[in-house]
């Protein structure tokens, strides 16, 4: 199936609403033209804004000092891995 649209004058078109349904496009949204090695172009939507995750992970009991905890922890793997490719780099 194909969709027509019309360029104005200032290069802008209008995606069909069915297109934008099968798309899952929202406002504000971003899409990038592909073009394919036939020739051909591609679209592909780019729906990475913060909406678009809403309601994806169901609402966590944080309680005061847990998002500290999280963060030093995750500091603490990543000094590990960091340690690790030092010392790797030296042993060569």
């Amino acid at each position: 199936m194909g969709y027509n649209a019309k360029v104005t004058s200032k290069g802008q078109i209008t995606l069909p609403a069915e297109m934008r349904r099968s798309l899952n496009l929202q406002e504000g949204d971003r899409i990038t033209f592909a073009k394919g090695e036939d020739g051909r172009f591609y679209v592909e939507a780019k729906t990475d804004s913060l909406g678009a995750l809403r309601g994806i992970v169901k609402a966590a009991k944080v309680k005061p000092g847990d998002i500290e905890s999280w963060i030093e922890e995750a500091r603490g793997r990543g000094a590990g891995r960091l340690g690790a490719r030092k010392a790797a780099r030296k042993s060569r």
